[in-house]
């Protein structure tokens, strides 16, 4: 398939490009800019080796971890101040797990609940938390990061049959595993789907890591960025033979 082997072609460079990106490491907002690209980059890189070995069960759930770390970047990139809000929810999730050990309850957190300090690291969390909310900026659920990247029809869609595939409910069962025969169906596990059936997931990957690329390229004022100009024009031929 034209548009897979593109995909894999467009992963390759972009471990390429990474050589020609130049940033701030100090700089927070650079920072996870540039850490949102190279998860992005690898969750691609993750679908293809899934693809390539017919494990279908994995792509979903790696796709929407792919699909969610490019909200993240869009938001970013549109918006410096977006940080906060991720620095909201990195609190938020913290003081969560804190508050858990603090019951002593959890045998997963014996250690921190060992802590000599931990009741000084919830108050401190707590306030770097009250912190950011009083400056507006709160922890944003995931239907709030997808509306302020502009994406609300992708989660209303998308994002709602990857989640079902995440969380394994009948729906997602049935594609897995059952085969339908006519008025009786099979049980298969590892089923063999022709590589036609991932379409969307390569197709969707392309577009985001793609764009991501352009995005990334161009704010470090990159050398790389012709390269990714020229694969936008060459992707935009290869997806004429399959879109309307």
């Amino acid at each position: 398939m034209e548009i897979y082997n593109y995909l894999k072609k467009l992963h390759n460079a972009c471990l390429e490009g990474v050589e020609k990106l130049s940033f701030d490491k100090k700089h927070r907002r650079c920072l996870h800019l540039i850490g949102l690209y190279g998860s992005i980059i690898e969750f691609t890189g993750s679908l293809i080796c899934l693809i390539e070995k017919k494990h279908r069960t994995g792509v979903p759930p790696i796709f929407r971890s792919l699909l969610e770390a490019s909200v993240e970047f869009s938001n970013l990139h549109n918006d410096a101040t977006y940080g906060y809000h991720m620095d909201a929810i990195y609190q938020e999730q913290w003081l969560k797990l804190l508050k858990e050990a603090q019951t002593k309850q959890n045998p997963y957190l014996a250690d921190i609940s060992n802590l000599p300090n931990l009741d000084e690291l919830v108050t401190e969390t707590k306030t770097k938390l009250q912190a950011l909310i009083d400056k507006g900026y709160r922890p944003l659920n995931i239907f709030q990061r997808f509306d302020k990247a502009g994406m609300v029809n992708e989660y209303r869609s998308l994002y709602n049959s990857l989640c079902n595939d995440s969380h394994s409910n009948i729906r997602s069962l049935i594609d897995r595993h059952m085969e339908i025969n006519g008025k009786d169906y099979s049980v298969v596990f590892y089923k063999d789907s022709p590589i036609e059936d991932y379409l969307p997931y390569i197709d969707s990957a392309t577009r985001l890591l793609l764009d991501t690329s352009l995005k990334v390229h161009s704010f470090f004022k990159s050398e790389g960025l012709e390269n990714f100009e020229k694969l936008d024009d060459e992707l935009q031929s290869i997806r004429n033979n399959y879109t309307t």
